[in-house]
């Protein structure tokens, strides 16, 4: 239309009312005032009564502009608020169902297992928690003729279809998405898009860290222990040189340094390949590689060696359950609870210091406030320090909620110990340690330097299990 008004085809525009022409009072103003005069063309608001033919009805017409933006706000403030209250609710808001479920026929809101995708889903969980990248998960699948989600919208995907392959051709970013959202372990993410003002055309990506996380009441396709380890490893992975010699890292990012805390690299020796990998392979101290003796010590242990010994103390505390789970459940609630009441006392320190400095912040504010009515500070002075307290005062909360929470979190010590017997049992008969073993029991493993001691060469090896540390 507006090209043909520039082309001197319209002489007149006719709307039902004002809010027709536009809700944004500044655009529908200045077509009203600047454009339509200028281009000699009439415009009417027939249930307005707005007629620019007839200048006094044209008086108001700016105050009328402005009610429709403020109603438009109102409106779209009024929908925000409402999807957000019944996504809090745990109620599912998606158009689509996301990939591995379906709408509930019998409530839109509620997501139900789709029997034919949840397996794919929980098989890319199981060959996360084996260790294995983004990358290599794509290639299993698209080998395995396992199809990515876009082959199950027909209506979508069959305008981007060009050979029959592309159907497996899995992306990194969907495998991300899929290991990365908590909807697989029974939470929502309230919100992940958000627009900073209902004129934004455009919604704003939330960061994960930012982001509300609930638990709902949908089925989970994996546990939530499978889906918290599966963070972990994908928060260790780091772009490091594909390892060309053969060997599979079992421990990465789960070895550390005892002395200097940094991780230890895994290095194969080229030399004597008639061996077989495993015996040529070594870890080191990171820091000792890249600086030297001056910062650290080797550190170093063989591959082999370590995998032998890490497998021993699984089985060992494997039988011990099996023996009499009774007595290890004491053991180790025992130890989670004085690990815990350590814990307990330190964040309940930490606690009473921020909350010392909120009332303290309070304390200055009041008092600058009071100074302020007193003309002691000006304005601006005023303004810039009460600035400061409100984001000291934010950042002290933030703190205290989160101490709150990993406070609450050190409560479910038997539940955690009862998930490691669990899997402890199931490792009982391993004859040989898998990466997704080492995942799910071992949180890291401190190594120390060989030190010799009457002639015979020792090295202290600690291993922290998940849940409740090391074992003794």
């Amino acid at each position: 239309m507006i090209a043909d008004i520039e082309a001197g085809k319209v002489t007149c525009v006719i709307t039902k009312d004002l809010s027709r022409l536009g809700r944004n009072y500044l655009e529908s103003g200045a077509y009203i005032e600047v454009f339509f005069p200028k281009h000699q063309v009439r415009y009417i608001a027939v249930n307005d009564g707005v007629d620019s033919a007839n200048s006094g009805e044209m008086d108001i017409t700016p105050f009328k502009n402005i009610l429709n933006e403020f109603y438009s706000r109102d409106v779209s403030k009024k929908v925000k608020s409402g999807k957000y209250i019944r996504a809090s609710q745990g109620k599912f808001m998606g158009t689509h169902a996301p990939f591995g479920y379906q709408k509930d026929p019998e409530d839109k809101n509620h997501l139900i297992a789709d029997e034919e995708t949840a397996p794919t889903v929980r098989y890319i969980f199981q060959l996360a928690l084996q260790g294995m990248g983004n990358n290599k998960i794509g290639k299993i699948l698209y080998e395995q003729k396992i199809p990515k989600p876009a082959y199950y919208k027909p209506e979508y995907f069959g305008k981007f279809l060009v050979k029959e392959d592309d159907a497996y051709n899995w992306k990194q970013e969907t495998i991300i998405r899929i290991l990365r959202n908590p909807l697989y372990k029974g939470y929502f993410w309230v919100q992940k898009y958000d627009k900073k003002h209902f004129k934004q055309e455009t919604r704003g990506y939330i960061p994960m860290s930012e982001r509300t996380i609930i638990p709902s009441d949908h089925d989970a396709l994996v546990d939530e222990h499978t889906w918290d380890t599966v963070q972990e490893i994908l928060d260790r992975h780091t772009k490091v040189k594909p390892c060309t010699s053969g060997y599979e890292n079992k421990f990465r990012g789960i070895l550390k340094c005892a002395d200097c805390g940094s991780t230890l690299m895994v290095h194969t020796d080229g030399r004597n390949k008639e061996k077989p990998v495993i015996e040529r392979t070594f870890y080191q101290c990171r820091i000792y590689r890249v600086r030297g003796t001056g910062f650290c010590s080797q550190h170093r242990i063989n591959a082999d060696d370590l995998e032998e010994l890490v497998l021993a103390d699984i089985q060992t505390h494997a039988k011990r359950v099996i023996k009499n789970r009774e007595k290890f459940m004491r053991k180790v609630l025992g130890q989670m609870d004085t690990t815990a009441a350590n814990n307990r006392e330190n964040i309940q320190k930490k606690l009473e210091k921020l909350e010392k400095k909120l009332l303290e912040s309070d304390r200055q504010f009041i008092k600058l406030y009071e100074d302020f009515t007193k003309q002691l500070v000006s304005e601006q002075q005023f303004r810039m320090l009460s600035t400061h307290f409100e984001q000291e005062k934010k950042e002290t909360t933030e703190e205290i909620e989160k101490l709150k929470t990993t406070a609450d979190n050190l409560k479910d010590s038997t539940c955690k110990a009862e998930q490691l017997a669990n899997e402890m049992v199931e490792c009982a008969e391993i004859k040989e340690l898998t990466t997704a073993i080492v995942n799910r029991l071992i949180e890291k493993i401190e190594v120390s330097e060989p030190q010799t001691i009457d002639g015979e060469k020792v090295q202290n090896i600690r291993i922290f299990y998940k849940f409740v540390g090391e074992i003794n």
